[in-house]
């Protein structure tokens, strides 16, 4: 949960209460970044999605494709990002997919979507390099 006096917003889905705290943090090698608000929370299980992409015939050609259709109606919840670069949001249990972005001054810019599944506890995700899925550079 934000502590008293942070800038950070938590956020409920009213239908999928009661929430467990998620914090998404920006790690400490991306200090010189900003977390571009909001960050996106969607109740979608992206693994199961995923799965049923490489074993069901489909017409999609490309994974986006395919999730992007899968996605249709589903609404996300958004977390602002505060001054340090967190975003904190309630959440049920079960499966979400968390997309974020940051960008630096000189016009790199990382994105991440990653599943995450909740169960009975805070929890934490940390963004870094290593778990950005594109990395790009405005010249």
């Amino acid at each position: 949960m934000p502590s008293e006096g942070s800038d950070a917003a938590a956020f409920t889905a009213n239908d999928r209460s009661p929430g467990r705290p998620l914090t998404i943090v920006l790690s400490a090698t991306l200090a010189e970044a900003t977390l571009n608000s909001p960050v996106e929370l969607y109740p979608f299980d992206l693994l199961a999605t995923q799965r049923a992409f490489q074993t069901t015939p489909h017409t999609a050609k490309q994974f986006d494709e395919f999730l992007a259709r899968r996605m249709q109606g589903v609404t996300p919840l958004k977390a602002l990002a505060d001054s340090k670069g967190r975003a904190v949001a309630l959440l049920s249990d079960g499966s979400w997919w968390v997309r974020a972005t940051a960008a630096f001054a000189n016009g790199e810019n990382f994105e991440w979507p990653l599943p995450v599944i909740l169960s009975g506890r805070e929890q934490t995700i940390e963004l870094t390099t290593e778990n950005a899925y594109e990395r790009t550079k405005k010249f």
